[in-house]
C-alpha cells in the first residue's frame, strides 16, 4: 500500500506539487540540476504534502495557498534527510545512492542549504505570517531533534525520556506543521487548528516508531538501506531502549551498545557484531512492544480527529494514513 492508495481526493493537486517540485531541478546551472533531481525525483511517499493538501480540503482550500505549502514541506523533509544522512554517514536512502556517499559532504551540506532555502521561499507564497512562523520553528525543531540525537549517541543508559524528545523535535513537528497549516490556510477555527496539530504530532510519533522498528525487523530492499543503520551509528532507538529498560541483564554480555563499543573491530568484525546485536533484540519482545506503542499513537491520531466535526472524504483519508503508517512495511 502507498499514500497515492488512498489519496485520490488530492490526486491532481499531487501532480501541481511534483510539477514544482521537478522545476526546482530544473536550474540552470546543469551540475545543481542532477544533483536536485537526485534527492526530489527519488521517490518517497510524499504523506506530508498529502496530509497538508487532504487537511485543506476540509476547509476552504486555495490552490494558490495550499500547494506551494505542500511543497515547502516536502523540501523541507528532503533538505533534513540530505543533512541527516551527511552527519551519519550514510551511503543509501531509498535504495539508492545519498548525496554524500557520490559527491562528498561538502556537496551535501551546501545541497540541504539550498533544500531549506527554497522551502522557506516556497512557504513566504502563502503570505500568511502565523504559517511562516510555524514553519520557521520547525525548521529550528528539526535541527535541534538532530543535535539531541548526537548528543545521546552510544549512551546506552539514557532511558526512554530522551528519545521522546528527540523524535517530537525530528519527526513529529513535521508533520504536526503540514497538518496544522493545512488548517490554518484554509482558515479553520482554533479548536480544529489544535485538533489537526495534534492528529499530526501522533501520527508523526507513530510513523518515526514504525521506521524504528523496521530498522531491526524490516527487508532492507523495502526499506532502502541496511538494517541496522541506526544501532551501527549509535542512535538509540525505541526497540533497542525497550530491550535495554524490560529485557536485558545487567551486565550481559549480549548487551547491544557492550557489544558495539568494546575493543577495536575490523569492518566485518563489526558487521558480524551488528548482527548479533540486531538478533538480541529481536529474539525479546522489544520489536513487539514497540510496534503497540505506535499503535496507541496512531489510536491518539485517530482520536484527535474526532475534534474536527466536518465529515468528509478528505477526513476519511486522513484516518487511512493513520493505518497506512503503523501496517507499513517501507
Amino acid at each position: 500500500m502507498t499514500v497515492r492508495t488512498f489519496a485520490a481526493e488530492v490526486e491532481q493537486e499531487l501532480v501541481d506539487v511534483e510539477s514544482q517540485l521537478l522545476e526546482i531541478g530544473e536550474a540552470d546551472f546543469p551540475w545543481l540540476g542532477e544533483l536536485l533531481t537526485h534527492v526530489l525525483g527519488s521517490g518517497g511517499k510524499r504523506a506530508r504534502p498529502v496530509i497538508t493538501l487532504l487537511v485543506g480540503k476540509m476547509y476552504q482550500y486555495d490552490p494558490a495557498l495550499h500547494i506551494p505549502m505542500a511543497v515547502a514541506v516536502e523540501l523541507l523533509h528532503t533538505a533534513s534527510l540530505v543533512h541527516d544522512d551527511t552527519v551519519d554517514e550514510s551511503s543509501t536512502r531509498r535504495g539508492q545512492s545519498t548525496v554524500n556517499e557520490l559527491w562528498g559532504t561538502d556537496v551535501a551540506v551546501l545541497l540541504g542549504d539550498y533544500l531549506f532555502s527554497s522551502s522557506a521561499e516556497k512557504v513566504c507564497f502563502t503570505e500568511n505570517v502565523r504559517v511562516i512562523q510555524l514553519f520557521s520553528r520547525t525548521l529550528r525543531d528539526l535541527a535541534e531533534g538532530e543535535l539531541r540525537e548526537i548528543d545521546r549517541q552510544f549512551d546506552w543508559t539514557q532511558g526512554e525520556q530522551p528519545y521522546w524528545q528527540r523524535i517530537e523535535k525530528k519527526t513529529s513537528s513535521l508533520f504536526a506543521t503540514a497538518a496544522q497549516s493545512g488548517a490554518i490556510l484554509g482558515g479553520a477555527s482554533e479548536p480544529e487548528v489544535q485538533a489537526i496539530r495534534d492528529y499530526g504530532l501522533a501520527l508523526g510519533t507513530a510513523f518515526q516508531v514504525i521506521d524504528d522498528v523496521l530498522d531491526f525487523d524490516g527487508d532492507p530492499f523495502d526499506v532502502g538501506k541496511p538494517l541496522g543503520s541506526d544501532l551501527l551509528q549509535g542512535v538509540l532507538t525505541l526497540p533497542t531502549l525497550i530491550y535495554l529498560d524490560r529485557y536485558a541483564q545487567a551486565g550481559a554480555a549480549d548487551n547491544p551498545f557492550t557489544i558495539l563499543q568494546r575493543g577495536t573491530h575490523t569492518s566485518e568484525e563489526r558487521k558480524g557484531l551488528l548482527g548479533a546485536a540486531i538478533s538480541t533484540v529481536r529474539r525479546s519482545p522489544a520489536v513487539r512492544d514497540a510496534r503497540d506503542i505506535a499503535k496507541a499513537y496512531a489510536e491518539r491520531a485517530r482520536s484527535a480527529l474526532v475534534g474536527v466535526p466536518t465529515s468528509s472524504s478528505a477526513k476519511d483519508a486522513l484516518r487511512e494514513i493513520v493505518d497506512f503508517v503503523v501496517e507499513r512495511d517501507r
